[in-house]
């Protein structure tokens, strides 16, 4: 396995995907000489390091799965790697090596923001109209009362949301070269599972769009 193809992957990488509520791909990029390459003879080791040993598991057997559904094997590395910390290029070069790899995807935070979102009142007015049978000279004072109305009001309110910027790379191992690369944020949620899903497929889908897969 060439050195700088798994750089700064060791410790800091923490997968961070809890709870996504929507995904955007804000940026993609891809090799051109990868562009048709990557078929059936692919061998992905999948990397999504998170503190919490049942997301990563969700996140690493996700994209496995979403993967075959493309004719393309992975590896998740959980198994082989179970210990986050111990994640670096001495740990996966044999892994890579006994498995036949040919390419290492890894997921990793690059940012992480809250913004503050104010909502401003509003006053909404419910005329109540006319009866058919009424007069049509309703401009008096006694129009005016009979007619009446009701308002509703709204106080204004803030609310935070909490984004997260993700960045996945996948790196050949025979070139060493990085060979895809897409930037993404994230809204959070509360749907762990399903968020997780969505996020995957985003990319998954964003690779077939650049003819990467």
């Amino acid at each position: 396995m060439k050195s700088g193809v798994l750089p700064h992957v060791v410790l800091g990488l923490v997968l961070t995907v809890t709870s996504c509520a929507t995904s955007t791909m804000l940026t993609s990029w891809v090799d051109p000489e990868a562009v048709g390459k990557t078929n059936e003879n692919a061998n992905m080791l999948l990397i999504g390091v998170a503190k919490n040993a049942v997301l990563r598991r969700q996140f690493e057997d996700s994209f496995a799965r979403e993967l075959a559904g493309k004719k393309i094997r992975a590896m998740v590395s959980y198994q082989a790697l179970p210990d986050p910390q111990a994640v670096n290029e001495e740990s996966v070069a044999p892994v890579v090596s006994q498995n036949n790899i040919t390419h290492v995807l890894v997921t990793r935070v690059v940012d992480r923001k809250t913004v503050t979102t104010y909502v401003p009142p509003t006053t909404t007015s419910y005329g109540m109209g006319y009866p058919s049978y009424y007069p049509s000279y309703y401009g008096s004072w006694s129009g005016y009362y009979s007619t009446g109305y009701t308002t509703v009001s709204s106080p204004g309110y803030t609310y935070e949301t909490e984004l997260v910027n993700l960045e996945t790379n996948v790196y050949d191992i025979r070139s060493g070269k990085l060979v895809w690369t897409g930037l993404t944020e994230t809204e959070m949620g509360s749907q762990m599972e399903a968020q997780i899903q969505e996020f995957i497929q985003l990319l998954i889908s964003t690779m077939t769009q650049d003819k990467f897969l």
